[in-house]
């Protein structure tokens, strides 16, 4: 009852705050019978709660239990796997131990069969021939992979394959095939061509040496062919048809004496190695040579006029000789010493003529080498500086200056050995004419001394 009259004073208390207005209106009776009505539904859901709770309550000891069993299932069932697990572990050991015991030397025969694919692998992957055979490295990856497993066996008509791989290998290397193939050019544009293959050596195509790449398997041109000395006999054995002979160079390195004769530089690169004192001693050796040249044609011409003029006694005034043949006539009838000063005079006058521009080859000979050795001096400045600067870790860095101190030497030389040559021929045929010129002087001047003694007498 207590319980109730509190209950009521809320409901009462409530019921004024939320509704003033409606309290004038709604009797004491009418309050007390909303709030039994309120008090029975309220008790209704409290029971069917109750209800609820208690059903589930069972429904959750059924799924326990349900549960529980499902774990005991899955232990027993786990036990007999683990039991079947250590059986099958003991199996497999004993048959692995009988395979092992049954394989004996097959074993070690298998490995040395993986060891043969393996290094024919190898071979084949750097072979030329592969550009005409291709794919044969699958078959021997997979022959590797299967000889190396213990759960498999190499099959006789594995065996019998890699036999007969290594056997064509051997064949193709001993034949010069024609063969259409992918060429991939120094631009990069991969072109179809008809290539010629030398063995397992070489492969020509269009005239030009072409490399097996061993990184992307594919025949590619060489960037700088090594020479048209070499190219020529490419271009004339593709040329060759049915049982015609023809010389061709052979590459034993497979390619790489190529790349390497390639990469060497040519007269041109070795002449621009040499830079600005290279071309004033090249330009130098040639003024030298052509003035040589020059000179010799000129004193060749003199010699053969005076040749001409010793045949007669009328002097002529287009050799040297005829002029001092001339001087004589004019002086003819002076004394001896008179007549000797007038022909030394007139040799003094034609030794320039003959002398001209030997000098001038001498001095090209002399200067020649010693602008090598400005060359090679600031060819080794340029070296030590970037040395300075870099270190001698990379000797690429220095290749430039080195070259130019040795390629100076070399144009000094070059341009300096010809020089010297020709100014010893010119110089000894301008000094014949010369004597040639004396000899006679001295013979005019004998005759002359001889016919005034004999007056004398």
């Amino acid at each position: 009852m207590k319980l109730k009259a509190i209950f009521l004073a809320a409901a009462l208390a409530l019921g004024v705050q939320s509704t003033a207005q409606a309290a004038d209106t709604v009797s004491v009776d009418e309050l007390l019978k909303l709030v039994q009505q309120g008090q029975a539904r309220d008790n209704r859901e409290f029971r069917e709660r109750v209800n609820r709770f208690n059903q589930s309550k069972k429904e959750q000891k059924t799924l326990l239990a349900q549960g529980k069993k499902q774990r005991d299932d899955l232990v027993k069932a786990s036990e007999r796997k683990e039991k079947q697990f250590q059986s099958n572990e003991t199996k497999i050991a004993e048959e692995q131990q009988r395979l092992t015991d049954r394989m004996g030397s097959l074993k070690e025969l298998f490995g040395v069969l993986q060891q043969v694919a393996g290094d024919t692998k190898s071979v084949f992957e750097g072979s030329v021939i592969s550009s005409e055979l291709p794919g044969r490295e699958e078959f021997l990856r997979e022959l590797i992979i299967t000889a190396g497993s213990s759960s498999e066996l190499p099959s006789i008509e594995q065996l019998e394959r890699l036999w007969f791989e290594m056997q064509r290998e051997m064949t193709y290397s001993g034949r010069i095939s024609e063969f259409n193939a992918d060429v991939v050019m120094p631009s990069g544009d991969t072109v179809k061509k008809d290539v010629v293959r030398i063995g397992g050596f070489n492969v020509v195509a269009g005239g030009n040496y072409v490399n097996w790449d061993l990184e992307a398997g594919r025949l590619v041109e060489l960037d700088k062919q090594p020479g048209a000395r070499y190219n020529g006999p490419a271009a004339e054995l593709e040329a060759a048809s049915g049982t015609t002979l023809t010389g061709f160079w052979i590459d034993p390195s497979r390619g790489q004496l190529l790349k390497i004769m390639g990469q060497s530089p040519e007269l041109e690169d070795r002449v621009n190695q040499g830079g600005t004192v290279g071309y004033i001693i090249i330009a130098l050796g040639a003024i030298g040579i052509l003035l040589a040249v020059f000179r010799m044609i000129v004193l060749n011409i003199a010699a053969a006029k005076i040749k001409k003029q010793m045949s007669s006694d009328t002097p002529r005034e287009d050799n040297a000789l005829g002029r001092v043949m001339a001087v004589f006539q004019a002086n003819k009838d002076a004394d001896i010493e008179t007549l000797e000063l007038h022909l030394g005079e007139a040799i003094s006058a034609e030794i320039p003529k003959l002398t001209a521009g030997i000098g001038w080859i001498k001095i090209i000979s002399v200067v020649a080498p010693l602008l090598g050795l400005l060359g090679t001096v600031t060819g080794m400045i340029d070296v030590f500086e970037t040395m300075s600067l870099f270190g001698t870790g990379d000797p690429k860095l220095m290749a430039g200056g080195i070259s130019q101190a040795l390629v100076t030497t070399v144009l000094g030389l070059v341009a300096a050995i010809p020089c010297v040559f020709l100014h010893t021929l010119t110089n000894n045929r301008s000094r014949q004419l010369m004597m040639i010129l004396e000899e006679r002087a001295t013979g005019i001047l004998a005759r002359q001394a001889e016919q005034a003694a004999a007056k004398a007498a």
